[in-house]
């Protein structure tokens, strides 16, 4: 059989692999909620059956890569190991079940908080200076004035829409509830300001390697290819 064929056939079982823990996790958490009269939207139900596949998915793969890792340690550049290709198809109808259960998790929330959602689609403001900037590397623009000022605007945007936007969208629930920031805080779900503060850190940190690149490249040296990609 043609490997395609049997790419192909593996991730239509591992697909359906996923779609049937979601599902059965899921089912088993509804029941226990109703048994154990949990008050839990099943808005939220949703939301830790999608984690708990997630995580799982994060361990397997983990496995995998420790595995192929220690068996190619001698020849980093042609020892093979076959889960390095099979899991890549495992891996891949990992991503199309995520679709599948983002999309039924949005559906249960019943309609609230798009405003949040409208605020993380915004993050993507800065992804045009991003990517423009490699664009004006690759075509021999890196020293022009371009390269320069779409560098203060990928800098401006991605502070405003992946900085700022976290403490204006606590400050606009609390200003709806008259509520202090701090307040905010205490009473949201854990679990918001857990997610919010994991998606936060690493932009705090691409912010300052972009920082870092324009005040190099201001003092006159060069950003090497490496530097540039921060998106």
């Amino acid at each position: 059989m043609h490997l395609l064929v049997k790419g192909f056939i593996l991730s239509g079982i591992s697909g359906l692999g996923w779609m049937g823990l979601f599902q059965l996790s899921n089912y088993l958490l509804t029941h226990y909620s109703k048994v154990k009269n949990w008050k839990i939207s099943h808005h939220h139900i949703m939301n830790i059956c999608e984690a708990l596949v997630s995580g799982i998915q994060a361990i397997v793969s983990s496995v995998c890569g420790i595995i192929v890792v220690a068996s190619c340690r001698h020849d980093v550049m042609w020892a093979t190991n076959l889960l390095a290709p099979w899991y890549a198809w495992i891996g891949g109808s990992y991503f199309v079940y995520d679709t599948v259960a983002m999309y039924q998790v949005m559906v249960y929330r019943s309609g609230v908080g798009d405003f949040f959602v409208g605020c993380f689609y915004c993050v993507e403001f800065s992804g045009p200076f991003t990517n423009l900037r490699i664009i004006l590397s690759r075509t021999g623009l890196k020293e022009t004035r371009w390269y320069l000022a779409n560098g203060l605007a990928m800098i401006i945007s991605f502070t405003l829409c992946r900085i700022l936007i976290f403490p204006y969208m606590y400050m606009a629930y609390g200003a709806q509830y008259n509520m202090r920031v701090l307040d905010v805080i205490r009473t949201i779900p854990l679990h918001c300001n857990v997610g919010s503060l994991i998606v936060f850190l690493p932009q705090v940190h691409w912010l300052r390697l972009m920082i870092l690149g324009a005040i190099k490249m201001l003092r006159g040296k060069t950003i090497s290819e490496a530097e540039e990609k921060i998106d």
